[in-house]
């Protein structure tokens, strides 16, 4: 049957040459034909794996031989963002043992992206320098502000160099000798002990 009906389109002028067997349902492919994954199929077998919506000339994706149309592909295979738990289809930052979105990897107090400064991390989130500091930093016994670099331990607290003056003179204390006073350094000469006297 399949004869006489290429024979009677063949007399009409209509080309039936086989193209090849159909990838999916093994049948002849005469007519239009997809040629995709090197293999050949009918334009309406060749669909997504994952959805089975025809593909026709739309754009694909390959993995492990098989086609997923761009949002399935994207959905099921692409690194997802740590922030919005999205695909991510473009440039992306790995931090922190994670993908984010560039525009999602900011910080986790104020919102600002990092810049050339980086992040620091607490407990696996990710802080600007200044929310980190004023966050998590040790204070100074005399400015409550928070110690970066440098410090003075001393009266179980820790100081900044500039901070840790005499409570009353507010002069820096020098030397390896002074008083607590009500948890804050006071040279000898404040309390009227002279420095000689202690040798």
């Amino acid at each position: 049957m399949l004869d006489s009906l290429q024979a009677d389109m063949s007399r009409q002028g209509v080309n039936t040459t086989q193209k090849g067997c159909c990838s999916a349902c093994d049948k002849p492919i005469v007519g239009q034909v997809i040629t995709a994954l090197g293999k050949t199929w009918h334009p309406e077998h060749f669909v997504c794996t994952h959805c089975n919506q025809e593909l026709g000339t739309r754009n694909f994706f390959e993995r492990d031989g098989r086609p997923y149309c761009e949002p399935d592909y994207h959905n099921l295979f692409s690194p997802r963002c740590a922030y919005c738990n999205g695909p991510i289809l473009d440039k992306c930052v790995t931090a922190l043992e994670k993908t984010w979105h560039t525009e999602h990897f900011f910080c986790a107090q104020c919102g600002k992206q990092f810049g050339e400064e980086g992040f620091h991390e607490k407990d696996g989130r990710p802080y600007c320098r200044d929310d980190y500091f004023d966050m998590f930093a040790p204070k100074c016994g005399g400015c409550n502000r928070p110690i970066m670099e440098n410090y003075v331990s001393a009266l179980s607290t820790q100081w900044h160099a500039d901070c840790f003056v005499c409570r009353d003179c507010r002069k820096p204390v020098k030397g390896k000798t002074f008083y607590a006073m009500e948890g804050k350094p006071v040279c000898p000469k404040c309390v009227g002990v002279d420095e000689e006297e202690e040798d």
